[in-house]
């Protein structure tokens, strides 16, 4: 009886779960190089002390490996200083980068084994290594990084580290940046701009065919009281025995507003590929290329607005704004076409980037208002997500888009006035 009541607690400590985060430092240390000659340096010197002096010897050697291996790195770190700068303060996704290490060793020895390691991405690899820092010298390091997802880099301040000699424990110091890169999203060619409501006109260079005061002629009418007489035509004054003066067109430059479903809650996936990385470059696109054409462009987001506006610099405006735009934006989307700038939105277009887990839901009937145009990307073709069933009620979207693949055809070719002209 006893036996078995002492099998029984041994198979409960046995079976009993200990912390996750406890054992797995437990075995971190364990299978650690560091860890291993500690055990090895505690063990020699138990022998020593109760078989024999020759472990003394042993466990004093492993402990003065353990020593150089922990303070050399430290020392060789503390002696060195270095300022990271790239070539170009903008970028778009997958451009070539030339990033410069400018690298100061102040030690009367030289540094070897050094790595710059975090700053350009989720990974802990290290992004460069510099073989060595040569003794009271500064030393020029360059190499190219391609950055695969927008974003304003780096995204955590770089460090410079080693393990040199035996790669026991590293030491690290941060690096100095000098000025900050700023990743855009990759456009895309897109269409032409679509006819835009409204009577809000300004100067500009996309023809609308409204009459003005400046542009080419569309046709004649009677002359009223403040013409100017250059406009007179004389020929058609004199057949019909009154004074008529031709009718000018105007240049106008339509106004739209880019409204950005940024829930992470509604799209699907992660990093470069995932259908929120994509939504931001469909909007990027548009506001490049439609910017281009002499468009006021403006974007809106959660909690966030753009005042329309035209040129580079509000390209540089809309660009720089995707590129820092944070995961952590749950506004929905309702919420933000319900919002001032949203909402009193007008004489203008609203071209609303979502996809269809929000669609399905909130986008009933939205699709057929004539200043909205709705641009739905299909979650699940981004990810192994759910699709959400659609009521039935919605009309297809000026612009569906169910593959990554077939982003480039439809930004540039795919609704009614690309493919027939506006």
């Amino acid at each position: 009886m006893p036996a078995v009541l002492i099998g029984d607690r041994l198979r409960a400590v046995a079976t009993y779960d200990f912390s996750p985060r406890f054992s797995a430092r437990v075995r971190g240390w364990i299978c650690h190089p560091l860890g291993v000659l500690l055990l090895a340096g505690a063990v020699s010197l138990l022998c020593g002390l109760f078989l024999h002096a020759q472990g003394f010897v042993l466990g004093g050697g492993v402990l003065a490996v353990v020593a150089l291996g922990v303070i050399w790195p430290w020392l060789s770190v503390r002696g060195l200083a270095g300022a990271v700068a790239f070539d170009r303060s903008r970028a778009s996704e997958g451009d070539a980068v030339e990033v410069r290490l400018t690298l100061r060793n102040r030690l009367p020895w030289a540094a070897w084994g050094l790595a710059v390691k975090a700053g350009f991405g989720g990974s802990s690899d290290p992004v460069a290594g510099v073989s060595t820092a040569p003794r009271r010298r500064t030393a020029l390091c360059r190499w190219t990084l391609t950055l695969s997802c927008r974003g304003v880099y780096p995204l955590v301040t770089p460090r410079l580290s080693t393990g040199f000699p035996f790669g026991l424990w590293e030491n690290s110091r941060a690096l100095t940046i000098e000025g900050p890169l700023v990743v855009w999203p990759r456009t895309y060619p897109v269409g032409p701009i679509p006819p835009v409501g409204g009577d809000r006109q300004v100067e500009g260079n996309v023809s609308r065919s409204k009459v003005g005061t400046n542009g080419d002629v569309l046709g004649v009418r009677p002359y009223r009281r403040g013409d100017s007489p250059r406009r007179i035509h004389w020929g058609q004054s004199a057949r019909h025995d009154r004074l008529v003066v031709c009718e000018l067109e105007s240049n106008s430059r339509p106004v739209i507003q880019l409204v950005l479903d940024a829930d992470p809650c509604v799209h699907a996936g992660t990093g470069p590929d995932s259908s929120r990385e994509w939504a931001i470059r469909v909007a990027a696109s548009f506001a490049k290329g439609w910017l281009a054409d002499g468009a006021q462009v403006g974007l809106s987001w959660g909690g966030h607005d753009i005042p329309p506006a035209s040129g580079q610099s509000q390209l540089h405006t809309i660009l720089d704004a995707l590129a820092a735009l944070p995961s952590d934006t749950p506004q929905p989307l309702a919420d933000v076409l319900a919002c001032p700038k949203c909402k009193g939105f007008r004489d203008g277009l609203q071209v609303i980037v979502t996809t269809d887990h929000t669609h399905a839901h909130g986008g009933c009937g939205a699709c057929e208002a004539e200043d909205q145009r709705w641009v739905v990307l299909k979650a699940g073709a981004f990810a192994d997500s759910v699709n959400v069933a659609s009521c039935g009620h919605c009309p297809t979207p000026w612009l569906l888009i169910d593959s990554a693949d077939a982003i480039p055809a439809l930004l540039k070719g795919g609704w009614r006035e690309a493919r027939h002209g506006s």
